[in-house]
């Protein structure tokens, strides 16, 4: 493994994958828009997936081992109001980038998401049936299908509920978004009929480069130990950080009626991410000490 290419690169999956990276292997990272990314691991290239020539432009002038596909509008409630925008983001992205690799068999890694899932008999198995309840979902499902039926070398991971210190072009993500809001002073609101097993973002990104090494044909879900509300996983991070957890205020989904459907419990079983990949999943608390010692260290 020389040359890897990650889509979507700024978001907080491409930053563990990123700092993650082991030694002497090339990371090319693009995303549509042209951020001012701090020099790290990876080369960072503006580029938009939907265009496919210069798609191809840019496989024809890097040879690349493998990619990480993560690109596409991921927003739930922003894909639900924006479907149009959305379906050409993801699908179109998809089919130019797998279109890509068919061509030169390259491996292909599918980042998809537990919102594939109605939430109604978790924990989750990679082989039970999909029946999303949002348009987000429904778009994951078809880009799932697309990489299934045209590639001969590919792996599709599903990744859930993710947190950890995200780039400050990117938006906030649970964990950060709380702990802003808690260092401000200002109250949350957080569910607590919502559930799913957080996934700390350098986790994620040791699963990549292990899914990367080992090539497991298949999906395989990505998550942590514990299965936890929101409100729970709030309160985590207030005891952590040592912030003012009174300041988080307990309520139910029926709280905010304009929001896209969620799915109540999309809880991951982890069992192929431990066998395939050698991964153990970690605890909501072990992830979250670990951000604080990055943020004590400066990094």
């Amino acid at each position: 493994m020389r040359s890897v290419l990650v889509t979507g690169g700024t978001g907080l999956l491409g930053k563990g994958f990123e700092e993650t990276a082991p030694k002497g292997v090339s990371i090319v990272s693009v995303h549509l828009r042209d951020y001012k990314v701090p020099r790290g691991r990876a080369e960072h290239v503006s580029l938009d997936l939907r265009d496919k020539r210069a798609v191809e432009k840019l496989f024809a002038k890097r040879r690349f081992d493998a990619v990480i596909h993560a690109a596409g509008i991921a927003s739930v409630d922003y894909v639900e109001r924006h479907y149009a925008e959305s379906l050409e983001s993801n699908i179109v992205s998809t089919l130019n980038v797998t279109a890509a690799c068919r061509t030169r068999g390259i491996h292909h890694v599918y980042v998809s998401t537990n919102a594939v899932f109605d939430g109604t008999d978790a924990p989750y198995r990679e082989s039970d049936a999909t029946n999303p309840v949002n348009k987000y979902g429904r778009l994951k499902v078809e880009c799932e299908r697309l990489v299934q039926e045209t590639l001969g070398s590919w792996t599709i991971v599903r990744p859930i509920l993710m947190y950890g210190w995200n780039r400050t072009v990117t938006r906030p993500n649970p964990a950060t978004w709380i702990h802003e809001k808690l260092m401000r002073g200002e109250s949350v609101e957080l569910v607590d009929d919502v559930r799913e097993n957080p996934l700390y973002n350098l986790q994620c990104g040791r699963a990549l480069w292990a899914a990367l090494r080992r090539k497991p044909k298949g999906i395989i879900h990505l998550a942590g130990k514990d299965r936890v509300n929101r409100w729970q996983f709030g309160l985590k991070v207030a005891e952590t950080f040592g912030l003012d957890k009174s300041l988080i205020k307990r309520v139910d989904s029926s709280r905010f009626p304009s929001i896209a459907a969620r799915p109540p419990d999309t809880s991951f079983d982890t069992g192929r991410m431990r066998r395939e990949l050698g991964i153990a999943p970690m605890t909501v608390e072990e992830g979250l000490r670990d951000m604080k010692r990055h943020m004590e260290a400066g990094a």
